[in-house]
Order: C-alpha cells, then structure tokens, then sequence
C-alpha cells in the first residue's frame, strides 16, 4: 500500500513538471525568420545604413515606444515605399512588426507580423 502511494506521488511530480516545463518553453519561445533570410535581411541592412537619417538605435526606441516587449528583428528594408526599419517587438508570444521611415522616423505601419 505504501509502495502504490509513492509511486502515485512520483507521477503526480513528474505530471506536474510536464505541464509547468511545458509552459515555460511555451513562454520561452519566440518568432524566428529562416536563416536564408535573416542573412539577406542583415547583408541589405549592411549596404544601406549609410542612407539612413534614423538609427537602427532610434528605430528599436520608437517601436518599444509603441509595444512593450522584447525587441528582436531590426533591419532595414525596401519594399517600394521607401527606406524602412523594420523592427519586430515580442510582447509574450505577440509579434508586432513595426516599419519606420529611415529619413523621418515616422511611423509608417503598424501591425501583428505574419
């Protein structure tokens, strides 16, 4: 009999570090972009920096401005609009992704990333 409640207990441990493991790495995880194109991303960013009026610094301080949350993605970007920072911010598992001109720092849209 004793035997039958340890061992209930042992499961009712390793149940309950399943479950509060498993929301931990819920928490934990983030939004990454393939690595072919992150690489782009930063090679693009590289070569146009210098046209840039906004640091990628400033870009980061007006998106946080806008989301709380962890700043992760920032690069610049071209995608017939103009020069843009793009800058991604994690809020607990919701990705926003925020374009800034790069001459103005006008936020130039504002939405959940996809």
């Amino acid at each position: 009999m004793m035997k039958a409640r340890k061992l209930v207990a042992a499961g009712s441990l390793v149940a309950a570090a399943v479950v509060v493991g498993g929301a931990a790495f819920a928490v934990g995880t983030s939004h990454t972009d393939p690595a072919a194109e992150t690489n782009a991303e930063a090679a693009y960013t590289r070569a146009h920096v210098g046209d840039a009026a906004v640091s990628a610094a400033d870009a980061e301080r007006i998106a946080a401005s806008r989301h709380s949350g962890r700043v992760f993605d920032t690069h610049l970007e071209d995608e017939g609009h103009g020069l843009r920072w793009e800058v991604k911010v994690d809020d607990a598992g919701t990705v926003h992704e925020v374009q800034i001109d790069s001459a103005s720092g006008a936020v130039a849209s504002d939405q959940l990333d996809d």
